[in-house]
């Protein structure tokens, strides 16, 4: 049995998805940026706290970075 073809509503469907749930992850990403800006620029550094938002910042990078894919993948 041959794939079934994406009718032009789902795509839409789903890049719509895509796009809120980027538009999520951006949110999310900004506000990390800053928590981790503002732990850094501190005049006493908290390097637990500082790494945890490091790693907070990495994971939401590669979220984002996989829903543009997404996004891209969609527009074709």
């Amino acid at each position: 049995m041959a794939p079934m073809q994406a009718s032009a509503l789902n795509i839409i469907t789903l890049r719509r998805e895509v796009a809120a749930r980027y538009e999520h992850l951006n949110r999310l990403w900004l506000s990390a940026r800053s928590a981790y800006r503002r732990l850094n620029d501190a005049p006493i550094q908290n390097l637990a706290a500082l790494r945890q938002a490091a790693a907070r910042l990495d994971q939401l990078t590669r979220g984002r970075a996989a829903a543009i894919r997404d996004l891209k993948a969609l527009a074709d």
